[in-house]
């Protein structure tokens, strides 16, 4: 069994701008604001697989190759400016907007549907076809409620009072080109994430 997600990376400008973000939350006079994520583990997840088999697997990576040589996956872009603390994980994040309906970001809600949908069916042991991803058949999940965000901290239990522009730092857009797989693999310096697999956005 391996531990799986699907999620895009940032750039490496953008690795660097979300360490400065955690740098500015940890100096003195910020305690509480939680434990820094590796830097090398920074991504944003577009649908989480959890503990998943070699069947699974290899499923899962079927159906989106279908996607991929059809409609193709499609290229997306989104800002993330608000720093968020959800209190129940203790989950510092940067973050923006819940996607709630298509028409807030057509090509993310795709992504993110799509890949639901796919999960949704090899959970459930009934594997998607080709047809339905191609067109010939729409996702029929009723709600997607999905909020883009990077984990910046853990263990946190405060939320800053300024805003990022207050704290003279910038948004952050991600435009990745890349779909990746990710597997979770626990070891001697922590959780480190590896990609397995990657798809293209078109």
């Amino acid at each position: 069994m391996q531990r799986l997600f699907l999620g895009v990376s940032p750039t490496e400008q953008q690795v660097n701008q979300l360490s400065d973000i955690q740098s500015l939350l940890t100096t003195v006079g910020h305690k509480g604001y939680g434990r820094p994520v590796n830097r090398n583990n920074f991504h944003m997840t577009i649908a989480f697989l959890g503990q998943t088999d070699n069947a699974s697997l290899a499923l899962l990576i079927k159906a989106i190759d279908a996607i991929a040589c059809t409609s193709g996956w499609k290229k997306f872009s989104i800002t993330l400016d608000k720093l968020t603390l959800w209190r129940k994980p203790q989950v510092l994040c940067l973050s923006a907007p819940s996607l709630t309906q298509v028409s807030l970001n057509p090509e993310l809600y795709y992504t993110v549907e799509h890949c639901q949908k796919i999960i949704h069916s090899i959970q459930s042991k009934s594997v998607p076809s080709r047809s339905t991803y191609n067109g010939a058949e729409q996702p029929t999940k009723p709600h997607l409620h999905f909020t883009p965000h990077i984990t910046l901290l853990r263990k946190a239990k405060l939320l800053p009072e300024k805003n990022l522009i207050q704290m003279g730092l910038a948004a952050i857009t991600l435009n990745p080109s890349q779909m990746h797989l990710y597997r979770s693999v626990s070891g001697e310096r922590g959780v480190e994430y590896h990609i397995l697999h990657s798809w293209p956005l078109v």
